[in-house]
């Protein structure tokens, strides 16, 4: 290439270099000294291909295509005006071709007129397998591969085959840790273009995807159309293995591993494997200790964005999500999901060890771990290990002392959501788990999975120091203190340790004089629960005497 190129249009060296290999490549049979450009021009935009040139390389460039256009963000050459100004308009993330129909913005207008098709009424290619229509030839031949299994784009890296080459070149940038898309707000990088995307609108708070049903808004197209399932309950997506239906493709396509048992996503930190690459990012962030979601109202910060949205809730105390057939109202969807199998009683999930069955697949996981005696989530603080990262987050907030969770009745302080709903229920009476054998309620559903033993006589928690057994895992774990010597909860003000917690709460109302258990019957105040039950059941027997006279 002519030294007028290189000094009078590309005056950094590596774009120069990148340029000068992208025309070669296309017009490679001209040669390289016979490409030669007029001198005095300031930009690629005004240079012609100069006239002494060879017949080739004119052939190389008709008329039409005379000039060479170079974007200035990034090395694209093009040669129409009209291609680099659609070029630069990706790059400005500007999408002025909007669709009339359902709103959507294109960054061009090819774009907008392919969308178009979606909306018309005539769709050109049928699957003859499943009935589904497409506009697009090209679409129609990805989507055949789902049927025929063909998976023509392989990795060379790790051998995995993919149906469409745009998953095989978003799968490189897992071995290469390429991520060419960078926020320009926070300074984040991405490997894919539509997460970086989405990831803008965490900035802009910008929600254009607006359910009419609910008046519910989203960032993504894909979570509306997700949650129009949800008032639908239409499960298209059904695995052949078992049966069981989803709502989302990707969903199901993560539970097909669970028949594989594959694992691709392994930590480097800990060995542990998974299913997704999501999963593995966020399991990540255990060892980092980073925290991207940030709830600006009270400066708390997690390192989930789910976690964020349930924490939200918290402050708002909105329950959007309500089931018909008890009026219950709940704060995640996913609640709702499993308080739907309560009355259904559906259980889904079982355990190959011990043949339990469960409602939902975390909690298969939690079992699991009882069998094989894993414990991933260890505390730095005192080193205890535990099956639940729930756990842990607790007993983190044993040592900085941390209650968040506050009852508005009585002023009570909790270490989590779960303890103060259930406390709640102490103001409000409520029982709402009841026993068909004898009919006793009860205001947790663990309590009468431990009532119920009393019934069956089963007594599941072995202790392997002694033998002995029980009916409830928390009778095992303290019962283990006996051997141990163990007395983790401690009281700061006299030193005194105990094995229990109630026996650390009983001695500090013993300090304090404190009588928190009043009885409605008589005025009479109490510093033990039992103390309280004990007054009552005198009360009782006063009545009943009453009634017989």
């Amino acid at each position: 290439m002519c030294s007028h190129f290189t000094q009078d249009f590309l005056p950094e060296k590596n774009i120069e270099e990148s340029l000068h290999k992208v025309t070669l490549r296309r017009y490679e049979k001209c040669g390289h000294k016979k490409f030669l450009l007029k001198e005095g021009y300031k930009s690629v935009d005004e240079c012609k291909v100069h006239k002494e040139g060879c017949n080739e390389l004119n052939q190389c460039f008709p008329t039409t295509q005379s000039k060479i256009f170079q974007c200035d963000k990034y090395v694209k050459v093009c040669h129409k005006f009209s291609h680099l100004k659609a070029h630069k308009i990706r790059h400005a993330d500007k999408k002025p071709f909007k669709c009339k129909e359902c709103g959507k913005s294109f960054c061009m207008l090819l774009h907008l007129i392919q969308h178009k098709r979606i909306h018309a009424t005539v769709k050109f290619y049928k699957c003859k397998e499943c009935g589904k229509v497409y506009n697009r030839s090209s679409t129609f031949t990805t989507h055949k591969r789902i049927h025929t299994g063909e998976k023509p784009y392989k990795c060379e890296e790790c051998g995995k085959a993919f149906n469409q080459s745009t998953n095989l070149t978003r799968h490189k940038r897992i071995h290469t840790a390429e991520k060419p898309y960078k926020c320009e707000e926070c300074g984040k990088a991405f490997n894919q273009s539509s997460i970086l995307s989405k990831h803008k609108k965490t900035h802009t708070g910008e929600k254009p995807y607006k359910y009419k049903e609910c008046g519910k808004a989203f960032n993504r197209s894909s979570n509306l159309t997700t949650h129009k399932i949800i008032h639908t309950g239409e499960k298209p997506y059904k695995c052949e293995e078992c049966g069981k239906a989803f709502h989302q493709s990707s969903k199901l396509a993560k539970h097909k591993k669970i028949h594989t048992g594959e694992k691709p996503y392994k930590c480097e930190d800990c060995c542990r494997a998974f299913t997704d690459s999501a999963t593995l990012t966020r399991h990540k962030r255990i060892h980092t200790g980073e925290k991207p979601y940030k709830y600006e109202d009270c400066g708390k910060a997690f390192t989930y964005s789910t976690t964020l949205t349930r924490h939200k809730i918290i402050h708002t105390g909105e329950k959007p999500y309500k089931y018909k057939d008890c009026g219950k109202a709940l704060n995640e969807s996913s609640m709702l999901t499993t308080h739907k199998k309560i009355h259904t009683g559906e259980k889904p999930y079982k355990c190959e060890q011990c043949g339990k069955a469960f409602t939902d697949s975390a909690t298969l996981t939690r079992r699991k771990r009882i069998h094989t005696g894993e414990k991933p989530y260890k505390c730095e603080d005192c080193g205890k290990a535990f099956t639940d990262s729930a756990i842990l987050t607790r007993c983190k907030r044993i040592h900085t002392g941390e209650k968040p969770y506050r009852c508005e009745e009585c002023g009570k302080a909790f270490t989590d959501s779960a303890t103060l709903h259930k406390h709640k229920r102490i103001h409000t009476g409520e029982t709402p788990y009841k026993c068909e054998d004898c009919g006793k309620a009860f205001n947790e559903s663990s309590t009468l999975t431990a009532h119920k033993r009393i019934h069956t006589g089963e007594t599941p928690y072995k202790c392997e120091e002694c033998g002995k057994a029980f009916n409830h895992s928390l009778h095992l774990t303290t019962h283990k203190r006996i051997h141990t010597g163990e007395k983790p909860y401690k009281c700061e003000e006299y030193g005194k340790a105990f094995s229990q917690s109630s026996s650390l709460t009983k001695r500090k109302i013993i300090y304090t004089g404190e009588q928190p258990y009043k009885c409605e019957e008589c005025d009479k105040a109490f510093n033990l629960s039992a103390s309280l039950i004990k007054n009552k059941k005198i009360h009782t027997r006063e009545k009943l005497y009453k009634t017989r006279k």
